[in-house]
């Protein structure tokens, strides 16, 4: 019984840990800190890969330069786009973009219109194969299942050491008696 818990306790520590990085992610993604997206294409392997999670940080359109690598939106599929910046140049109170996969033989068939002062997400790290995580953890037949394993690693870990409190203290006495000095004693 002492293994189970054991293994309960130190499978708890790591969900836990997982779990507060997983909430500092999603805070800072709500406040517009991070940008996690996952690649649905091989257009810009090898450097990014399906299935990788790009973790972006937002910054202004007018640092971006060629050679760059951000994400924007499609204007025709309306998905996020995530490619090299080939050339950027002023337009109509904005810029005009243009970008390229690095795996892909042209250009977008689109240029992107961006307003200025507008941040776009920029990669801080890639995660091999973690979106392909992210997405499989994500699907109600997974997610499900893991939450009764969570709640019974919880369960396990809230189990008694199998000591009763009377028996903690019977031994504690049994101790100091051991301990104390004999008294008297004559000749």
């Amino acid at each position: 019984m002492r293994v189970l818990r054991g293994i309960g306790s130190a499978a708890l520590w790591i969900l836990a840990g997982v779990g507060v990085l997983s909430g500092l992610m999603w805070g800072a993604s709500a406040a517009g800190l991070l940008h996690p997206l996952i690649v649905v294409s091989g257009s810009m392997q090898p450097g990014i890969r399906t299935g990788d999670l790009i973790v972006g940080v937002p910054r202004a359109i007018e640092e971006v330069a060629p050679g760059d690598v951000i994400t924007l939106m499609s204007t025709h599929t309306q998905k996020l786009v995530t490619h090299r910046v080939v050339a950027i140049e002023p337009a109509h109170g904005g810029f005009a973009v243009v970008m390229k996969g690095d795996a892909n033989d042209s250009a977008d068939g689109e240029a992107y219109r961006v307003p200025a002062g507008t941040s776009v997400p920029t990669p801080l790290f890639v995660v091999a194969g973690g979106g392909y995580v992210v997405e499989t953890i994500s699907r109600p037949p997974v997610a499900i299942p893991l939450l009764i394993a969570i709640a019974a690693l919880v369960g396990l870990a809230m189990l008694p050491s199998g000591r009763r409190d009377d028996e903690d203290e019977a031994d504690a006495a049994a101790s100091a008696e051991a301990a104390a000095p004999v008294a008297g004693g004559g000749t």
